[in-house]
């Protein structure tokens, strides 16, 4: 899988990132294991010293993933946002 980030690129490129699709998918049930839910829902998980973040569907498929790099760009703005909101 690739990571879908591409708007937030100063060269308005694509990001090549790409992990394995069993490796997010084996992530993903997992979670939905761990937690005996299956809503669609948000998820992270590490991956060779990386922390991804995808977005998991009741039905045990993966819509898509960010990259470690990209994963802690999308945190960082949803914190700043949120910081922004309170204030």
């Amino acid at each position: 899988m690739r990571c879908v980030s591409s708007g937030y690129l100063a060269d308005g490129c694509s990001c090549q990132a790409t992990i394995p699709s069993n490796v997010v998918i084996a992530a993903w049930a997992r979670e939905l294991e761990l937690l005996g839910a299956h809503d669609d829902r948000f998820f992270r998980f590490a991956w060779r010293g990386g922390v991804w973040f995808a977005f998991g569907l009741g039905d045990g498929s993966v819509r898509g993933v960010y990259c470690p790099r990209h994963s802690a760009a999308r945190a960082e703005r949803s914190f700043v946002q949120n910081v922004s909101a309170a204030a």
